[in-house]
């Protein structure tokens, strides 16, 4: 290979990989700073569930509350007038679940036995003490509990209020809040998908026995569908820490993150699980990759040429006229710069003397080969 293409690609290919070497660095920091992005974003995300669940547990220990100090409340618990307290209580309860999503008002007798479901009036009488650990505590201590409570019909937002008349406890009040309106809530606030999973072993049955069941199950979730198939390939998992992992699905993009989800007491019962569509961040570092190769091999051609034409105009050139003067022996004659570069007039010069010492011994030379 010439001395020019080869010098050249050497330039190029050295240049281009140090852009190259650059780009990589930079897309290192770029995906660095994308995950951050991208957990910060799922962590907000959920942190909107989270909050909702809050506001709506703060609703029902409020509500409660405010039932649980009504007089007439005590009154007809005492009295147990269930067919007065249901006709008191469905329109409070009808007006809770249309402003707030409410789905629970039951109230228990100081035995913990169900008295009044308003929802479903004619299920009542079972012990709750075997199953029911929030409605426990708050008959021991009397103290407001509110949180998450696993039951025999799935997973609550609950809050537990003590009924007392005067000093006396005469039952207890809680509300619940229906968990899968909250997800929807939270959905349509950040276009993020939610569920909740329940670890199966940690259930209990109506006769305080723990469940024979195992693995996670899905209590409520805003796309069934897809929470199945993440549950199903592995991407959701009871974990005491948060962790986020990415998952293609559909030519999609999607960050899946999972945190611990406690009841009331501080117990793991299972994982909130959020996710959402990272795609349009992922094709920001797919652009930046596709701009450093596009910045390489620029960068290649650039440097190739400009190699290639400085050293056949300032180098090549020159020397190939000098070698034909040489070959012409006209060298000696012709006192015209071939070069700008400074060294390569020097060249010329030395070349012109070495030919100048060398002219008269040649033409004597010559003159004898003639007189032969």
């Amino acid at each position: 290979m010439p001395f020019d293409k080869s010098l050249s690609l050497a330039a190029a290919a050295l240049i281009a990989l140090t852009l190259a070497i650059g780009g990589w660095a930079m897309q290192l920091d770029e995906r660095a700073l994308l995950s951050d992005a991208q957990t910060r974003e799922i962590d907000v995300t959920a942190l909107v569930l989270a909050t909702a669940m809050e506001q709506s547990a703060t609703l029902s220990a409020t509500q409660a509350e405010t039932v649980a100090r009504d007089p007439e409340v005590a009154s007809l618990m005492r009295a147990g007038d269930r067919a007065s307290l249901l006709a008191k209580s469905r329109s409070r309860l009808e007006f809770l679940g249309n402003l707030a999503g409410v789905e629970v008002l039951h109230f228990h007798t100081a035995d913990m036995k169900s008295f009044l479901r308003v929802w479903d009036p004619d299920n009542f009488g079972q012990d709750l003490s075997r199953f029911r650990p929030m409605i426990v505590a708050v008959n021991h201590d009397r103290r407001l509990r509110k949180g998450l409570e696993l039951g025999v019909r799935g997973l609550s937002l609950r809050a537990v209020s003590a009924i007392t008349d005067g000093e006396q406890l005469v039952g207890t009040v809680e509300v619940g809040v229906d968990l899968k309106s909250l997800t929807e809530l939270a959905k349509a606030a950040t276009g993020a998908d939610f569920a909740l999973f329940l670890d199966a072993s940690a259930g209990v049955s109506e006769d305080g026995t723990a469940s024979a069941e195992t693995g996670l199950k899905m209590e409520a979730a805003t796309d069934t569908g897809l929470f199945q198939r993440l549950r199903d390939g592995g991407q959701i998992r009871l974990s005491r820490d948060s962790y986020l992992e990415k998952v293609e699905i559909g030519g999609q993009t999607l960050g899946v993150m999972g945190r611990p989800l406690l009841d009331f007491s501080g117990r793991m019962i299972g994982t909130i699980v959020v996710t959402r569509d990272l795609t349009e961040l992922e094709g920001h570092l797919a652009r930046s990759l596709v701009t450093i190769a596009a910045v390489s091999v620029v960068g290649f051609l650039v440097v190739f040429s400009t190699v290639m034409a400085m050293l056949r105009g300032l180098l090549l050139r020159p020397l190939q006229r000098l070698t034909a003067q040489l070959r012409d022996g006209k060298a000696a004659d012709q006192p015209e710069s071939l070069s700008s570069l400074p060294e390569f007039r020097e060249l010329q010069q030395a070349v012109r003397d070495a030919v100048g010492e060398r002219q008269p011994a040649s033409a004597v030379s010559f003159r004898a080969e003639n007189r032969r």
